[in-house]
C-alpha cells in the first residue's frame, strides 16, 4: 500500500497520460511507482528520461540490464522491483536455475563485502 495517492489512468490527462502510455510500453504494465511519481510531473519526466537513456543505449544488451536491475533491487530489498524484474527475467527466457545462480552470485559478493568491511580489509 502506497503512502501517497496513486494517480489512476482514468485521472491522468495530457502529458501525464502520455508518460503513462510510455511506461506501459516499457514495462508491459503501469507500475505503481510511476503512478505515485505522477503527483510531481517534473520529477516523473526526469525519471522517464533516465530510463529512456539507458534502455535506448546499445552499450549493454537488454538481458544484462535486467540482471543489473534485479541485482540492485535485491541489494536494496525492494519487493516490488524484485517481483517485477523476476517477471521480466522469466519473460526474457531466464530459467529458475539461472535466476537462482544470479542470486548465488549476489549472495557471494555480498558476503565477501560484509567480511571485508568487518575485517577492515582494504585494496
Amino acid at each position: 500500500m502506497s503512502t501517497i495517492k496513486l494517480i489512476s489512468e482514468q485521472e491522468a490527462q495530457g502529458e501525464i497520460k502520455e508518460m503513462f502510455e510510455q511506461a506501459k510500453q516499457m514495462f508491459g504494465e503501469l507500475p505503481e511507482s510511476i503512478q505515485a511519481m505522477a503527483n510531481h510531473p517534473e520529477y516523473m519526466k526526469i525519471v522517464a528520461q533516465k530510463a529512456q537513456n539507458f534502455m535506448n543505449s546499445q552499450e549493454l544488451d537488454f538481458n544484462t540490464k535486467l540482471v543489473i536491475a534485479f541485482t540492485v533491487s535485491i541489494m536494496n530489498n525492494c519487493e516490488m522491483c524484485i517481483a517485477s524484474y523476476t517477471k521480466h527475467l522469466k519473460n526474457a527466457g531466464f530459467t529458475d536455475k539461472q535466476i537462482v545462480e544470479i542470486i548465488s552470485v549476489i549472495d557471494f559478493a555480498g558476503s565477501m563485502n560484509h567480511f571485508n568491511n568487518a575485517t577492515l580489509i582494504k585494496p
